[in-house]
């Protein structure tokens, strides 16, 4: 059975050890909503993509961008070697991102940076999820979150992480002053 680690919101509601825990795991879980506000605020602006090639199939309503890709969306950054975008019916369903590695960039709404990379990224706009696979890693500033499967479900804003070669989940939180 592979090692999976859940954080939910809900736990640092909890008194002792496992609510301090809890607390400071939750700073991941905060810095992982960079994909609701983003997305959340971002949806409603026009997606630009710039790319090396590009092809098209509006019948299906599949475009794949090929090449030093280049998406944004507001303040939503994702460079990837390859991008695939879904829009049957001109509506987005989902977007793949891929690469040696896949980078997202977005600001939070009180304008701090947070990064995402893996070789993977799907969001599924339907389900409200972003899920990164292989070598995947969250980070805001000097902590953050690794696994070979990270998954953000934005509606109960939970992050569920798989754990990679190491066999581990790994978390680092970067002390700081102001804590």
């Amino acid at each position: 059975m592979t090692p999976t680690a859940r954080i939910s919101p809900d736990r640092t509601r909890r008194g002792g050890a496992t609510g301090r825990l809890a607390a400071i795991a939750l700073t991941f879980v905060l810095g992982a909503v960079w994909i609701h506000a983003a997305l959340a605020a971002e949806r409603d602006q026009p997606i630009r993509i710039q790319s090396d090639t590009a092809t098209l199939d509006d019948q299906r309503g599949i475009s794949v961008y090929r090449g030093n890709v280049v998406l944004t969306q507001g303040e939503l950054v994702i460079h990837s070697d390859t991008l695939t975008v879904y829009t049957p019916g001109r509506a987005l369903t989902r977007m793949e991102a891929e690469g040696d590695l896949a980078t997202l960039r977005t600001l939070t709404e009180d304008g701090r940076e947070i990064h995402a990379e893996s070789l993977h990224m799907d969001y599924l706009a339907e389900e409200r999820r972003v899920v990164l696979t292989g070598r995947a890693r969250v980070w805001q500033e000097e902590d953050e979150f690794r696994g070979e499967r990270i998954v953000y479900h934005m509606d109960d804003e939970t992050l569920d992480a798989v754990a990679g070669e190491a066999g581990r989940v790994e978390v680092i939180i970067t002390p700081r002053e102001d804590r």
